[in-house]
C-alpha cells in the first residue's frame, strides 16, 4: 500500500467572501458556527438550513452504503 505524504498545507474547501474554510477540523468548527449564526440571525434560513442538513444526510447514507455494499 502506497504511503501518503502530507505537504503539510491544509486543503481547502472554498473561499466565502474574504473568509477561507480549510478541510481541516477548524474549517469544521467555523462551518458549524457560521450555520449557528446565520440560524440566529436569519429567521427565513431555518428552513433552508434544515432541508440541505435532511436532504445530505439522505444522501450521504445513499453513497455511504452504496460504498459499503461495493468494497464488500
Amino acid at each position: 500500500m502506497p504511503v501518503k505524504i502530507s505537504s503539510g498545507k491544509p486543503s481547502y474547501l472554498g473561499r466565502f467572501g474574504g473568509l477561507t474554510v480549510p478541510g481541516t477540523p477548524v474549517g469544521a468548527i467555523v462551518s458549524i458556527g457560521l450555520v449557528i449564526l446565520c440560524w440566529l440571525a436569519i429567521p427565513l434560513a431555518r428552513p433552508f438550513i434544515l432541508g440541505t442538513g435532511g436532504l445530505g444526510l439522505i444522501v450521504g447514507l445513499i453513497l455511504w452504503w452504496r460504498h459499503s455494499k461495493l468494497s464488500e
